[in-house]
């Protein structure tokens, strides 16, 4: 069985560890909470963040539907019109 003392120090050394973490936990979360947005939001719409700037999201032959958030085929041309005669 411990005596009073091993228990009191166990407690002593968990009580420390508890300190020493939420010490070093609460800077690591403030600076996390303060980082700036992710890049994406300064392209503009139809285009994604990456490493230099920012590119298309979809494939050559699509665009971005930005209420589906799908990339959906562009639509052929209409035909022209027909010649009067």
């Amino acid at each position: 069985m411990l005596s009073k003392t091993t228990a009191r120090q166990r407690f002593s050394r968990y009580l420390g560890a508890a300190a020493l973490t939420a010490a070093v936990a609460a800077p690591v979360a403030a600076a996390l909470a303060a980082s700036p947005s992710a890049t994406t939001a300064q392209c503009p719409p139809g285009q994604t963040g990456v490493i230099y700037g920012c590119a298309p999201f979809c494939v050559e032959g699509k665009y971005l539907d930005t209420q589906t958030g799908l990339c959906m085929p562009i639509a052929p041309p209409p035909p022209p019109p027909a010649p009067r005669f």
